[in-house]
């Protein structure tokens, strides 16, 4: 069996690495929130390759570490050329893909993607001891929790976080986690809203809360959460603030550092 599979910092099944057991050599991640991690384990002429979303400015963290290390698709031919001894895959997602490798004797790693803050540093830590950068990887641990702090005391704030569409973070979502570290009181969290969900316009609307907090990249780009800037509705009584997609899409120290920034009163404000 050379599939594994990451889940609370705990490496389960077969050894990370190639077929014999040695460090991993030639690493291609196919996931953008693997990508943020090897990436940041700075593996350097090991990591061969990432994904083509890794060097999309308002998705990935990294993407200017990313520029210098080669794109590779998500396809069986395109990896296997690389010749990879180790494939890092997301906890989600390209199941053929992934069973294809493991047939073929490809080492998989799944590493799930983080659904809260204690998430995070856990994966730096397991899939740092799976590619042999241990010490790197602790020393992302140590700056995540530096950064992000103890959690903050309730602000008496309802808040709510939308991503692109309108896609509410709420429960067993990392967005919402970094809310509830921020004191913020998750109005997603609602049994209407039942976690994730995508809201309308209207909703929003028809019970506005004190602070919305859209995750927006370029705002050019058409979307529907754009509209919350401008609607007559929302612009006097309730805060609306931009953050950073980037930092809600895959746990990074980015994610720290945006869930201490809304723990501070500033970071609340518009």
């Amino acid at each position: 069996m050379t599939g594994v599979l990451l889940a609370a910092g705990v490496v389960h099944a077969a050894p990370a690495a190639g077929a014999s057991g040695s460090t991993p050599e030639r690493i291609v991640s196919i996931n953008l929130c693997t990508d943020q991690i090897v990436l940041a384990l700075d593996l350097r002429e090991r990591l061969v390759a990432v994904s083509s979303l890794a060097t999309d400015r308002t998705l990935s963290v990294h993407w200017r570490a990313a520029e210098s290390v080669e794109a590779v698709p998500a396809a069986l031919e395109p990896i296997l050329l690389r010749q990879p001894d180790l494939v890092v895959a997301g906890g989600f997602g390209h199941g053929r893909l992934v069973a294809q490798l493991e047939r073929l004797g490809v080492a998989v790693l799944r590493v799930p993607e983080p659904a809260s803050l204690a998430d995070v540093p856990a994966a730096y830590l397991a899939l740092g001891r799976a590619v042999g950068a241990e010490t790197r990887a602790q020393a992302l641990a140590a700056e995540f929790h530096a950064v992000l702090g103890a959690p903050a005391a309730s602000s008496g704030t309802d808040a709510l976080l939308l991503a692109t569409g309108l896609l509410v973070h709420g429960e067993g979502m990392l967005g919402g986690d970094v809310l509830r570290h921020a004191g913020l009181a998750n109005v997603a969290t609602a049994p209407a809203f039942g976690g994730q969900a995508y809201l309308s316009l209207e909703r929003v609307v028809a019970s506005p809360p004190d602070l919305v907090l859209v995750a927006r990249g370029d705002a050019s780009a058409p979307s529907r959460s754009q509209h919350l800037f401008s609607h007559p509705a929302l612009v006097h009584g309730t805060r609306i603030k931009s953050v950073p997609p980037s930092a809600l899409i895959c746990g990074t120290v980015e994610t720290a550092r945006l869930a201490a920034s809304l723990a501070a009163p500033e970071g609340q404000a518009r």
